[in-house]
């Protein structure tokens, strides 16, 4: 298991636009029907919280229909067109989760103060599942668990990069690093120290929904 140290937490961004009633297709990409519904819960929060940095965009109660393709329809009301626009932009960007290797040379992402990092080819589709929780010391922790292919990825990385430094990164945005010890196992990676379970929870609900779901306007 690895730890990561969190530099900051970003957050996913959802919604849609037009008239006062939002309508989205929601795709996505497991099959289980336990974690489907685990998905869809997170995606409601995850609209609710971008909804809630704008005035007035409460929505009203989120109607859910299932789709013959399998794909599940969300529809609910907003009143501030400010939060249609912004919010439907964001949804419609994908989202992406990179782990990259830091470089003494050049790279392919610089981040000031930080230097030049290169990529493991190690994305969200590695990503199997992300859970938030709290530690012994009631601070959060969020375990990101790797898909078969994620896991020989993440340990051929570990085994040529011995001593090295990797980060983690959503929308090119650096969120932790983590030194490289080949010696330890490589199944998934823990950020630690998160100042609140809270915030823990929602990072996962932000990578599970941006990783499993795919937003589209029906």
């Amino acid at each position: 298991m690895r730890r990561l140290f969190p530099l900051v937490l970003l957050s996913l961004t959802l919604a849609g636009c037009g008239s006062k009633t939002m309508r989205f297709s929601l795709t996505f990409d497991v099959e289980d029907s336990m974690q489907r519904t685990v998905l869809l819960e997170e995606s409601k929060k995850v609209i609710e919280r971008r909804l809630s940095r704008f005035e007035d965009a409460t929505p009203s109660p989120m109607v859910v229909e299932n789709a013959q393709s399998g794909s599940v329809l969300l529809s609910f009301d907003v009143n501030n067109a400010e939060a249609r626009t912004t919010l439907t932009s964001e949804l419609l960007t994908p989202y992406s989760l990179r782990v990259m290797i830091a470089s003494t040379g050049t790279g392919d992402l610089f981040i000031e103060e930080q230097g030049w990092f290169k990529d493991t080819d190690i994305t969200q589709k590695d990503i199997f599942w992300t859970e938030g929780a709290a530690d012994s010391e009631g601070k959060g922790i969020v375990r990101l668990v790797f898909s078969d292919e994620g896991r020989a990825k993440f340990a051929a990385v570990f085994h040529a990069h011995p001593g090295g430094t990797m980060g983690l990164f959503v929308h090119d945005r650096l969120m932790a690093k983590m030194p490289i010890d080949a010696a330890e196992p490589k199944e998934e990676i823990v950020i630690a120290g998160i100042p609140v379970p809270d915030m823990a929870g929602i990072f996962a609900d932000d990578v599970n929904v941006g990783t499993h779901v795919t937003f589209s306007l029906p």
